[in-house]
């Protein structure tokens, strides 16, 4: 008796078909993990009340800002000289102002400062990220979640428990 195919063409074909039910079942299960961007901005404003309260806060003052995927939002005024950036290890020189939503203002420089001389990876975590986002000369407007500022401690007397900041920043300098 003659059959069509040998033995060895019948395990290709199933080889074959096994292959494609897996890449089927692959391709189904990354469709059903994948969000839309509006699902993913619908779900970071349930899952952070600090990131509605700031959105509604942009919308109130018609203002508008990124919102980078830490929770930060930001706003780049000047990107300044696109030569010198910071990073975790840089001294910054800064001139800042740091403000509640409320406008109250919580901290002001008064002039550049290097804190000290205190590393970029020394300051709050908003600050981390924003700065190096822009180079020497540049500014930017950081409006700054709880999670990457003072937390639910605040500063005693200056900084509430949870607070949201709105730091601007002007990055003087860099060593």
């Amino acid at each position: 008796m003659t059959y069509p195919f040998n033995s060895q063409d019948s395990k290709l074909k199933r080889m074959n078909t096994v292959v494609k039910l897996i890449c089927v079942s692959l391709l189904l299960a990354l469709g059903a993990c994948m969000k839309n961007s509006d699902d993913l901005q619908q779900d970071a404003r349930m899952d952070n009340p600090s990131s509605s309260a700031i959105q509604a806060y942009l919308d109130a003052h018609n203002e508008t800002a990124i919102r980078d995927v830490s929770g930060l939002y930001y706003n780049i005024i000047a990107p300044g000289d696109s030569v010198h950036f910071v990073k975790a290890t840089s001294i910054p020189t800064v001139i800042y102002t740091n403000r509640l939503l409320s406008g109250e203002i919580v901290g002001t420089s008064l002039g550049a400062t290097d804190f000290d001389q205190r590393m970029l990876k020394n300051h709050i975590p908003g600050w981390q990220i924003g700065l190096q986002k822009i180079s020497q000369g540049g500014k930017i407007r950081l409006y700054i979640p709880p999670s990457l500022a003072y937390g639910s401690t605040g500063i005693s007397g200056v900084i509430p428990a949870n607070a949201i900041l709105i730091s601007d920043v002007e990055l003087v300098s860099i060593r």
